[in-house]
């Protein structure tokens, strides 16, 4: 009787959730430039509470929209495309101004 109670009140809560969007390359590409914003230092990460800095792991975050823009090439709406150059510009401007700080803080 309490596993049926139980699945009841996971049914209702289920039903209070809105649905999710449909998938797009928006959402993807996004997902990274939040991972990215979060290496490079200039978001706080979620999990730690704390503006936390790796370079390194930006880069690559980085060079995944690049490799997804590139391979996309001729194939994204220009809404698309035009979302992915501004966010990779955002990112690269980002990504430089942390360079030349360097470990100044």
């Amino acid at each position: 009787m309490d596993e049926e109670k139980t699945g009841e009140k996971q049914e209702e809560e289920r039903k209070k959730t809105p649905p999710l969007p449909p998938p797009a390359i928006q959402h993807l590409v996004e997902t990274f430039f939040y991972q990215a914003m979060i290496s490079i230092g200039k978001q706080m990460n979620p999990l730690s509470k704390k503006y936390e800095r790796d370079l390194e792991v930006a880069k690559y975050q980085i060079g995944m929209i690049e490799m997804l823009h590139e391979k996309t090439k001729g194939n994204l709406t220009t809404e698309e495309a035009g979302h992915m150059d501004e966010i990779l510009h955002v990112l690269r401007m980002a990504y430089v101004d942390e360079l030349k700080r360097g470990d100044k803080e």
